[in-house]
């Protein structure tokens, strides 16, 4: 799982300045936190084009996936929070 982690530490760095500032604390200080399903689910929206990935946790449009929503709302939290 640590393998994971990094791996998910190391995607969370992206293009937008927008989505660095939020996911790379949500990433230093949540990831060992959770589950494998949602550390899976995570790396999956990781793989979204950036746009997509603004969408979805900067300007809220909802995912159809619950797993995955359950996860975007663990960051929009976490954001909103810091």
């Amino acid at each position: 799982m640590n393998d994971l982690i990094e791996e998910a530490k190391f995607r969370s760095r992206r293009g937008l300045n927008e989505l660095d500032l939020v996911l790379e604390p949500f990433s230093k200080n949540n990831l060992n936190n959770l589950n494998p399903r949602e550390l899976e689910s995570y790396l999956e929206i990781l793989s979204w084009e950036d746009n997509d990935l603004a969408d979805a946790i900067l300007y809220g449009k909802v995912c159809k996936d619950k797993e995955l929503q359950n996860v975007i709302t663990k960051i929009i939290d976490f954001f909103s929070e810091i």
